[in-house]
C-alpha cells in the first residue's frame, strides 16, 4: 500500500502546484483598458453597464480572432500537380537507380555516396526527405507571394529529375541483362 501512497503523493503535488501557477499568472495579467480610454467608441457590453466605463474598472476581453487565411497563399490545382509529378519522379528515379546499381558491370551511380545508394532503406529515406523538402522550400515561396518564382523552380526540377529518371531508363533498356527467347529458341532446335 506505501508504494501506492508515494506516486500518488506526488501527482497530487504536481497538480497543485500547475493550479497555484495559473493563480499567479491570472493575478499578474495586464487588466484590460476600457475602449474609452483606448481612444474607441464604447461596445455594446460597455455602453450597457456604466461601472465598466469607470477608469481602472476591468472590462470584458474580447475572444481573438482566428485570421482569415489569405486565399493567395493557399496552393491551387496548379500547385499540387507540380508537388505532385516531382514526387512521382523522385520514386521513379528511386527504382531505377536501385534497378541499375544491382548490376555494377554496366551501371555506377556518380552523383550520390555509393554507400547511400546500396542501402535501400536510407537511400529511400533520403528520396522522402528530398520530396518533403521540397513541398516545404515551395510553400516557403508561396507564403511570401513568390508563387511565380516557386513554380518556375519547379519546372527547373521536374525538368532536371526527368532527365535524370529517363537517363536510367534508357541505360536500363540497352544494357539490362535480359533473357532472348528468339536465339535460345533457334539454338534448340
Amino acid at each position: 500500500m506505501k508504494t501506492l501512497c508515494y506516486p500518488l503523493s506526488l501527482i497530487v503535488l504536481m497538480c497543485a502546484a500547475h493550479g497555484s501557477a495559473q493563480q499567479i499568472a491570472l493575478v499578474n495579467a495586464p487588466v484590460p483598458a476600457p475602449a474609452a480610454l483606448r481612444g474607441e467608441a464604447p461596445s455594446a457590453i460597455e455602453r450597457e453597464s456604466s461601472s465598466l466605463l469607470e477608469p481602472g474598472s476591468s472590462a470584458i476581453m474580447p475572444v481573438p480572432v482566428r485570421p482569415a487565411i489569405d486565399p493567395r497563399i493557399r496552393f491551387a490545382a496548379q500547385d499540387w500537380v507540380l508537388l505532385g509529378s516531382v514526387a512521382a519522379l523522385r520514386f521513379g528515379d528511386y527504382k531505377s537507380t536501385v534497378k541499375a546499381v544491382s548490376d555494377p558491370a554496366n551501371f555506377r551511380e556518380v552523383e550520390l555516396p555509393q554507400a547511400l545508394v546500396h542501402n535501400k532503406p536510407g537511400f529511400a529515406a533520403f528520396e522522402t526527405s528530398t520530396v518533403v523538402a521540397n513541398y516545404y522550400a515551395y510553400r516557403f515561396f508561396v507564403r511570401r507571394d513568390h508563387r511565380t518564382l516557386a513554380r518556375l523552380g519547379q519546372y527547373v526540377n521536374i525538368g532536371c529529375v526527368a532527365w535524370t529518371v529517363g537517363n536510367n531508363y534508357y541505360g536500363l533498356q540497352k544494357y539490362w541483362p535480359r533473357y532472348n527467347f528468339t536465339l535460345d529458341d533457334k539454338a534448340g532446335r
